[in-house]
């Protein structure tokens, strides 16, 4: 070694070097240094050979000479990669305490699956003790050298010898020897003549005593399944893939599977195109969400969506799932007949590789097998678009009628179906706890307890606001927040106030979050992890801790907060003259319902608004106070419709959506009631200025920062995007131009049934579809001319008036404190990699908080029919019409069902369907009959056809909450 650095714990240096060829055929050389240690501790904590930080993490001195028969001595248990692949779901069994990871193994379970290792390392995060990571690659006495390319199983084994090896010795005379669990019986035989104590996996805890059930679920997770005749086509290798990627021979692209058929998907692009996929053999195992390599079909081979709902609920029948490739491709052969008369066809492929899985583990239920005593079941995901996953268990009868979760672990060329195997049960099907908890699992909500590192960061208690020279003292003001009933973390307030000109001066006046969640603390990075507060019926799931949420940054009346302020000087037109930002000091005189509030612009008398207003000291004070802000409402009412029309003859939408809630039962949780939320001018109200905060401050931060203000965008849809819309229009006598967002507008605003004033509304919903959902994004990494907010027509746009319950909005705040000379610069915040990874956690988050939110209120419905079953029909109504079904919105419930009848029954013309002699067309109106109801364990809404009534007509009824 050219440098004396044996001190330092450095033993030797390795020199490795490997040589590739480029694209250009030329051979390039890649020298690899590494430095080999004799420092590196053992981790067993009474070791006199080595040396440990006080701080670092230890194996426990554990005594365990009982546990297993095969082992009666104390000892440390050490596995090869495989038994982490194959059993990583029973680790955190206590049998299992002590055991050691070597870094070998840890890599290349990296290297071989993503999901496995995300595991693996919560596994050792959450273990502060049980599990030890020993960094064999690093220490000169485990070093094996792996230049010579062997096969990798070759080096694996080599690297579990020396290190077992090395233990053995280096703890002769310590009192504890290692014991190695290995996967196969095929391993533990190359193994066990250098090491006598190696045992399979099973070995061992066969030898445990009341381990039955852990012995069990290893034999289940170990099984082999017989292979049969393959079913798809067989992969590309990942440099046949990676190849034709490069000669443009094929393309890379999102699976996403059709809401209505799963036998269609289309592959999503970067480039914004898409291919559309049918069939199953098409589609080649790949699954809702993957990552995929596709090869572009023939054009005679092109075709399109066939406009036939097929959901796996209604179309799979058990005697047939329970018999592996007893389902025969009709399916398939249906597809390839009626394409033939399909006249608008799409460009079509079919996926020749994975290049990423999405899998995770999924909740759900076992089905019932139809082979008594068998092992073998189906497994039916909670997702909709995740299709039965195959396991093996030997204990259906205790899971039946349990949500369960099972992990996916691959997925043969002979099944239809994946394999996977049994993770954990969360608890009775039906029940409420059990719901929610599936729901938050299933759309991957961060619903864990904070952090103590979190909490620490709190501020101590009592704590209050203090006036500062960098704060304006805006205390004087009128000022009042208007949010629903019940709202509890109040992030905006307003005020108004005519000045000497006879102009008016507005403010909106936001949380000050970022006082408290400083950058790069434990706090922000939970928050940041979080990104959004999920709101479920009856309960909410805080981005940030209560103290902050409800209480220090909550605008609440009930004393001074900190605030961070948008002021603007307004005509009475509502021109803006120009516009302040300070951080203030304020005090909330009233937080009002929006009904509250609208009472007052009513002119409402304060006894019948108020009836907590009893006589007291202060009643006359309260009095004036209420009628000063009476006055500012309705100032801030006349102006914001001024801005709303301004801001619709710019080409704004205004589109709908089903909202509805549930009065809940505090100490059940039973909802007993539905509500459909009216909506009142006072909603609206706040709405515009709000937006107005949004893009006063969007300009400013892009003013400032080009490179990396966090700004948001809707982008504009493409035109054929609106085709099923202006075809259903035009079915019921209305001619939709989605030329631009204010020809949009106007034809919306006209398309107008007085005889069913539901049709705007359903089409104002169906224009919403029609569209990509608005993102999140660092300027600078897109063109100018993608900023725009499609549906606001704001030519620039971004969040900042929710920090509360929004991360995007606290970076906002720290960029617009930055450039008033309120705060410093932080280097986080001007990381382009770190914020387009933020961004982009944002964006999935938002968008799983949104699906979070509708399944619960589906469960609502549930619990609600459960409880108050519905005894008269329910008027709903046609939103969509297939060849063999109708799409039903039921407004009273916010629900969405699709009713599935035989195709040959019913003949379909321009959107009209005819059935037995009877017509139904588009936002028809019929009536419906809901029942919940038991199959296969599974509870779900039957939704019943009751008017117009059709003799002999048996349908199959698919709930489907709100289609995302």
């Amino acid at each position: 070694m050219e440098l004396n650095v044996k001190q330092s714990g450095i033993e030797r240096r390795i020199l490795t070097s490997t040589y590739r060829k480029t694209r250009r055929e030329k051979i390039t050389k890649r020298v690899h240094e590494l430095y080999l240690r004799n420092d590196i501790a053992c981790g067993w904590p009474t070791c006199s050979k080595c040396s440990f930080d006080p701080e670092a993490r230890t194996l426990a001195d554990l005594n365990n000479e009982t546990r297993s028969s095969l082992a009666p001595y104390k000892h440390v248990l050490i596995v090869d990669a495989q038994c982490v692949l194959k059993f990583i779901d029973v680790f955190h069994h206590e049998v299992f305490k002590n055991t050691i990871i070597l870094q070998s193994v840890w890599n290349h379970v990296k290297r071989l699956n993503p999901a496995i290792y995300k595991k693996m390392n919560q596994l050792y995060l959450d273990g502060p003790s049980d599990y030890f990571v020993y960094m064999n690659e690093f220490s000169a006495e485990t070093f094996v050298d792996t230049s010579a390319s062997l096969p990798k199983e070759s080096d694996l084994e080599e690297n579990l010898i020396k290190a077992v090896q090395y233990f053995q010795l280096h703890w002769k005379n310590s009192g504890v020897r290692p014991v190695l669990l290995c996967s196969s019986d095929e391993v533990r035989n190359k193994i066990k003549p250098v090491f006598e104590n190696s045992f399979t996996m099973i070995e061992y805890v066969k030898g445990i005593t009341n381990a039955t059930d852990l012995y069990e679920r290893l034999c289940d997770l170990d099984s082999k399944e017989e292979r049969g005749r393959a079913l798809f086509p067989e992969y590309l290798s990942q440099d046949e893939m990676l190849d034709g990627l490069a000669r443009g021979i094929y393309k890379k692209g999102s699976f996403k599977l059709s809401l209505e058929n799963y036998l269609e998907a289309n592959i999503l692009f970067d480039d914004a195109t898409q291919w559309f996929v049918q069939g199953r053999v098409n589609m080649n195992r790949a699954i809702n969400g993957d990552t995929v390599v596709a090869a572009l079909l023939p054009k005679e081979q092109w075709t399109c969506p066939e406009k036939v709902i097929r959901l796996r609920d209604a179309e799979e029948q058990q005697a047939k799932e329970m018999l592996e490739g007893s389902e025969d491709l009709h399916d398939e052969e249906g597809i390839k007949a009626a394409k033939r008369t399909k006249l608008e066809i799409l460009p079509t492929a079919k996926i020749v590789g994975v290049l990423k899985r999405n899998w995770r583990s999924y909740c759900g239920l076992i089905l019932p097998a139809n082979i008594e005593k068998g092992k073998r079941f189906l497994f039916a995901p909670s997702e909709r678009l995740i299709p039965r996953i195959r396991i093996e268990t030997s204990h259906y009868e205790e899971l039946r009628g349990k949500k369960i979760v099972v992990a996916i672990d691959s997925w043969p060329r002979d099944s239809f179906y994946p394999r996977g195997h049994y993770v954990r049960t969360i608890g009775v099907e039906g029940e409420r706890e059990t719901e929610d908890e599936v729901i938050l699992l299933e759309h991957e909500i961060p619903h864990h307890k904070f952090p103590p590192a979190v909490f620490d960061c709190l501020p101590k208690m009592p704590w209050t606001p203090q006036a500062s020279p960098e704060r304006l003292d805006m205390r004087d003001l009128d000022i009042c927040s208007v949010d629903p009933v019940g709202c509890t973390d109040i992030d905006d307030a307003l005020h108004c106030k005519i000045l000497e000109d006879g102009n008016l001066e507005v403010g909106v006046h936001i949380a000050d979050v970022t006082h408290f969640v400083r950058p790069d603390t434990a706090m922000d990075q939970e928050a940041a992890l979080r990104s959004t507060t999920v709101y479920l019926c009856g309960r909410r799931i805080d981005m940030l801790p209560d103290l902050l949420s409800s209480n220090l940054c909550s605008l609440r009346d009930d004393g001074p907060r900190y605030a961070f302020s948008v002021v603007w000087k307004l005509t009475p037109e509502a021109e803006i003259l120009n516009t302040r930002f300070h951080k203030s000091l304020i005090h909330s005189r009233a937080a009002l319902t929006y009904q509250r509030a609208q009472d007052l612009v009513d002119n409402k008398p304060l006894e019948e608004i108020f009836d907590d207003l009893v006589a007291s000291d202060a009643l006359d004070a309260k009095k004036e106070i209420f009628e000063r802000l009476r006055i500012s409402l309705k100032q801030l009412m006349a102006l914001s419709k001024k801005l709303k029309v301004r801001r619709v003859g710019h080409g704004a939408l205004q589109l709908a959506s089903s909202e509805i809630r549930f009065d809940v039962d505090p100490t059940t949780g039973t909802p007993i009631k539905v509500i459909e939320k009216a909506h009142l001018p006072t909603m609206s109200m706040v709405e515009e200025f709000m937006l107005l905060a949004n893009i006063s401050v969007a300009e400013k931060i892009l003013a400032e920062y080009p490179d990396c203000a966090i700004l948001r965008r809707h982008p504009v849809p493409e035109q054929a995007a609106f085709k099923p819309l202006v075809e259903l229009a035009k079915a019921c006598g209305f001619e939709i131009n989605p030329q631009d967002g204010k020809t949009l507008a106007e034809s919306l605003d006209t398309a107008e049934d007085p005889k069913n004033p539901m049709v705007n509304t359903m089409l104002r919903m169906l224009t919403t579809r029609c569209m990509t959902q608005a993102v999140y994004f660092p300027a600078g990494t897109l063109p100018h001319t993608l900023y725009i907010h499609y549906g606001l027509a704001a030519r620039v746009y971004t969040h900042f008036t929710s920090p509360i319950r929004r991360y995007a909005d606290i970076m906002v705040h720290r960029l617009l404190a930055t450039v008033i000379n309120a705060d410093k610069v932080h280097p986080a915040m001007l990381d382009r990699k770190r914020l387009v990874k933020q961004t982009d956690n944002m964006n999935y988050r938002h968008r799983q908080a949104q699906y979070a939110s509708r399944a619960s209120t589906l469960l609502n419905t549930h619990l609600m029919l459960k409880a108050n079953p519905e005894k008269n029909p329910l008027d709903s109504f046609v939103i969509g019409i297939r060849k063999n079904g109708l799409q039903v919105m039921v407004p009273k419930y916010g629900l969405e069902t699709v009713i599935i009848f035989p195709a040959t029954l019913a003949k379909t013309d321009e959107e009209v369907l005819e059935i037995a002699k009877q017509y139904i067309r588009p936002f028809q109106k019929v009536k419906v009959k809901l029942e919940l109801v038991e199959k296969n364990f599974r509870k779900k809404i039957e939704v019943t056809l009751v008017e117009p009534k059709i003799e002999g007509l048996n349908t199959e009824s698919i709930e489907i909450g709100s289609i995302e």
